[in-house]
């Protein structure tokens, strides 16, 4: 397949997804309830699902673009869709792509830059800013999520 089709059709949300051994669970260290669940892997991706307490919000991709530093967040439902850059961290200090230390493998909580912001505007035909009235899903889309130890800086474990 040419390279630049399998990016766009990647980039479209067009992929193949392959089933992870584990979930990869971000949970919001401001709401416990809100947790992002990340159970399948695409080309670029790890994909899964935004819920809050057992019921879910949406479809929520994580990865890093290939060849480039920034680490990527992406969000959507049935009717609108966002996206926005991940920072990791491990602890309180900050991951570097460009320093040793800390290794990628050892970050343990991340911010999704913007996810707030885009909740509280989201468009929806059916129930006009529904994520704006969730204090809960705001403060936790603008707080830290923890790593679950069975994800290493984003990428899974292996069995």
């Amino acid at each position: 397949m040419n390279p630049f089709l399998s990016v766009l059709l990647a980039a479209n949300g067009q992929t193949t997804a392959i089933p992870l051994p584990m979930i990869c669970r971000l949970q919001s260290e401001e709401s416990p309830g809100i947790e992002v669940l990340l159970n399948e892997r695409t080309a670029l991706s790890l994909r899964g699902e935004l819920t809050q307490d057992g019921q879910r919000l949406g479809t929520f991709q994580t990865g890093q673009t290939k060849g480039y530093v920034e680490v990527w967040w992406s969000f959507n439902d049935r009717h609108e869709s966002s996206k926005g850059i991940s920072v990791l961290f491990k602890d309180a200090q900050h991951w570097n792509p460009l320093r040793r230390q800390p290794r990628p493998s050892e970050t343990n909580r991340m911010l999704f830059v913007g996810l707030a912001s885009k909740l509280w505007s989201w468009s929806h035909p059916d129930q006009p800013g529904i994520f704006r009235g969730n204090r809960d899903l705001l403060k936790a889309a603008a707080g830290f999520w923890a790593i679950s130890d069975s994800c290493l800086g984003g990428r899974i474990m292996k069995g």
